[in-house]
């Protein structure tokens, strides 16, 4: 299970003492996109807002204001899997919102990565061609989307200013059921923790976590979409 993969390395649920704490979860339906595969990022209509509280009745996090003020908002939308008629490689993509209410302008550089529930740790856009991200691009349908590249840079504040991100993965099967995605940049805050099998003293940053659930045999179709299970705030 992915939760005992992390534990070598991360805090699982390791929330904030004080801060951050978890009040319900519950799982979403899973909704098919529109007729024209996705009219916008998916985002903002399927997606739940990291905010300092997670929101959309998916996981909800009760915090305190001065800390909610360090992060950057997050929306993440449902999981998709994509087949490329030309190579016959498949990819899991998901999209984004990222709006900053800090009080000051933000850098934004997101490490952001996934994680099987057999173990393996898949890079954003490792193994991805320019190719296919354009292809996904076009089949969205959104001309705000940014990949990993361009969404790189500063985030100004308010809604208006809002960036929206496209990440893309390499499926290299589709046997797991389990995914989580890891989001490493929305935060600067940190916890030092020693390494549960070193004893050495180690830096954890704050990521967003997202779990996803993909039962029986997922559809490359590009228009089906595979429910957020849980999401919370992870130190790893």
């Amino acid at each position: 299970m992915i939760s005992t993969f992390l534990s070598t390395f991360a805090l699982s649920s390791a929330l904030c003492p004080g801060v951050l704490m978890p009040v319900s979860a519950s799982v979403p339906s899973s909704s098919g996109a529109s007729s024209s595969g996705a009219s916008s990022s998916g985002a903002s209509s399927s997606g739940a807002s990291l905010s300092g509280a997670w929101t959309s009745g998916v996981v909800a996090l009760a915090t305190h204001a001065t800390v909610a003020a360090k992060d950057l908002d997050f929306t993440p939308s449902e999981l998709r899997l994509w087949r490329d008629p030309e190579s016959g490689k498949h990819f899991w993509y998901m999209t984004y919102d990222v709006v900053n209410n800090t009080g000051e302008d933000q850098r934004f550089a997101p490490r952001i990565e996934l994680l099987v529930d057999d173990g393996r740790i898949v890079r954003q856009g490792e193994g991805v061609s320019s190719e296919i991200t354009k292809a996904l691009k076009e089949f969205l349908g959104n001309e705000l989307l940014e990949d990993q590249f361009e969404i790189l840079g500063t985030v100004l504040q308010g809604k208006e200013h809002a960036k929206s991100g496209l990440v893309v993965f390499v499926a290299e099967d589709l046997d797991p059921t389990e995914l989580s995605v890891m989001v490493q940049g929305l935060s600067r805050e940190t916890e030092k923790k020693p390494h549960p099998k070193t004893g050495e003293l180690v830096t954890l940053r704050k990521n967003a976590r997202v779990d996803y659930l993909v039962p029986g045999d997922p559809k490359p179709s590009g228009t089906v979409t595979y429910p957020i299970v849980e999401q919370r705030w992870e130190f790893r």
